[in-house]
């Protein structure tokens, strides 16, 4: 990418100047269309009952393209020391063949239903340990394949900010921790504590899009310094050493890094943050559900390949139900489910345990119904006891984990 700035001119900056000045060009333009959309809805609902996404699939849903190329991937700063919940989330996407890319800002307080764990808020999935926990929440939720994750401890995430010699950010507000200012107020080279700080500041009485777009901020910033050589990337990522876990080989996660960065000098490189509605979850935290039309059309547009076959179909959407007790048997019900294009709704303990052999319970006593039932028995491996039941949910089957089901 070049630019007609030469020294001397306005707007010329030194050294990575041509490609800063790209960047402030993108997030002018960027702003402009932020102020005519809005993308988080902040509206109050009445209930918890909304917890559950209804995504409901309408026939006339595009149809995803074989031969996916589009590569998503989550990324997640960890806090260090007790609470050790996910300070920023964000999802990657990069085709190489289009040279396009996406990154959705993920809201940490959006309630997800994480398998074999049950409903929570999404940043605190990561406290568990398992980011395929999260990951595989996030692709619940949007309906959409996540192929990995990449963990970054908040360590981790400084280090690799200081080792490519800080990054260039815009600061809207002063950054301000125990009354005193650690990030000053206007365009500035920060290093990673205090990209740290400014990508999880939010100040008294402001939205959650204000600290989403910070972070947008600093991964903007963060993508234009990187190496744009990937053998370079992968030998800076790995000198992270354990404070970077990524599902990905490190080789892998610096091409789709640098892709991401190509993208972005060539401006094809869009920004989303995840649509949400404001929810009443009682006491002053705030939660947010999913706003479920919003979204899809945010997925059509930045995430269709990503769209699996099964997705948009009908009455394929499974409960699933832990009728023997075992922990986090949801994430194995799930995975099987999930390979043979069912849509996962969400996972919760049956009513008792102690249940010897599966069911699956349809809403109807039709010849489909029991093909749907016997199709859901076949995917995980039990024989088909399908039975009708008044299912009292968005779903299309419930099935009942017994003990004959093995993960």
């Amino acid at each position: 990418m070049t630019s007609d700035l030469l020294p001397g001119d306005p707007g010329y900056v030194p050294g990575r100047g041509r490609r800063a000045e790209a960047r402030r060009r993108r997030k002018q333009r960027q702003r402009r269309l932020a102020a005519g959309a809005a993308v988080l809805v902040l509206v109050a609902a009445a209930a918890l009952t909304a917890l559950l996404v209804q995504r409901g699939p309408a026939e006339d849903d595009p149809v995803v393209e074989q031969g996916r190329t589009q590569q998503t991937l989550l990324m997640q700063v960890q806090r260090a020391g007790g609470g050790r919940e996910a300070l920023a989330s964000a999802l990657l996407a990069h085709d190489p063949p289009s040279a396009t890319g996406s990154v959705v800002l993920l809201p940490p307080q959006v309630i997800v239903d994480v398998p074999g764990a049950g409903s929570q808020q999404f940043g605190r999935a990561l406290a568990a340990g398992d980011p395929n926990g999260s990951r595989n929440a996030l692709a619940d939720l949007l309906g959409v394949q996540v192929d990995g994750t990449w963990v970054l401890q908040q360590q981790a995430f400084q280090q690799l900010v200081d080792a490519v010699g800080g990054i260039t950010v815009e600061v809207d507000v002063p950054v301000v921790r125990d009354n005193a200012v650690v990030v000053p107020q206007g365009t500035q080279q920060v290093d990673g504590a205090r990209a740290l700080a400014l990508m999880t500041f939010l100040a008294d009485g402001e939205p959650e899009q204000s600290r989403l777009a910070r972070l947008q901020e600093v991964l903007d910033g963060l993508l234009e310094a990187l190496p744009a050589e990937s053998t370079a990337l992968t030998r800076q990522l790995t000198a992270l050493g354990e404070g970077s876990a990524s599902s990905l080989p490190v080789s892998e996660l610096a091409g789709l890094l640098v892709g991401l960065q190509e993208s972005s000098a060539a401006d094809q490189l869009q920004y989303d943050t995840l649509p949400v509605i404001a929810i009443d979850a009682g006491g002053e935290a705030t939660s947010f559900r999913l706003d479920a039309e919003a979204a899809q059309a945010l997925v059509d547009r930045a995430l269709a390949q990503s769209v699996p076959a099964g997705e948009r179909q009908t009455g394929n959407r499974v409960l699933v139900l832990n009728g023997v007790g075992t922990p986090g048997l949801g994430e194995a019900v799930r995975a099987k489910l999930v390979d043979a294009d069912f849509v996962f709704v969400a996972s919760r303990n049956a009513e008792r345990f102690g249940y010897e052999t599966t069911q699956v319970l349809v809403p109807e006593a039709t010849p489909e119904a029991q093909q749907l039932g016997e199709r859901i028995a076949e995917a995980l491996g039990v024989a088909p006891d399908v039975r009708q039941a008044d299912l009292g949910t968005i779903a299309d089957a419930v099935v009942i984990i017994g003990a004959d089901f093995q993960p």
